[in-house]
């Protein structure tokens, strides 16, 4: 009795874990990130995320499309001044959003906060 107990609890603890990612569609969303399609590749695994959250191997995919959005709102000299820092703080923020640790996220989300004070200007909340 108490090892159909037990083999009860596992099958139950394997049944009601989280759903992987579809690997496949993963892959897609990192090509159109690394393709520099940043909004289409975003919204891919953000829709991957409402299927998946708990998936750690999105999570970080998540979290590297986002930091390469942001870098490159803040590095590329095409990206008009009156969006650059709003979106790329944008960004940083969902970085954080997922890992409140990210040194990275961190730090580039305060420099812009900082340029925003400097500049006497409202730091943008969304």
């Amino acid at each position: 009795m108490k090892k159909l107990l037990v083999l009860i609890g596992l099958v139950f603890l394997v049944g009601c874990g989280s759903k992987k990612v579809d690997t496949a569609q993963l892959a897609k969303g990192n090509d159109l990130i690394a393709a520099g399609k940043f909004e289409e590749g975003i919204t891919a695994l953000d829709e991957l995320a409402k299927q998946s959250p708990e998936d750690p191997a999105l999570k970080q995919a998540r979290i590297a499309a986002h930091l390469k959005t942001a870098t490159y709102y803040m590095t590329d000299e095409n990206v008009d001044r009156k969006i650059k820092y709003r979106t790329a703080l944008k960004h940083y923020r969902v970085v954080l959003a997922l890992d409140a640790s990210n040194t990275e996220a961190k730090e580039a989300a305060d420099q812009i906060i900082a340029i925003y004070n400097q500049m006497g200007r409202p730091v943008p909340t969304e």
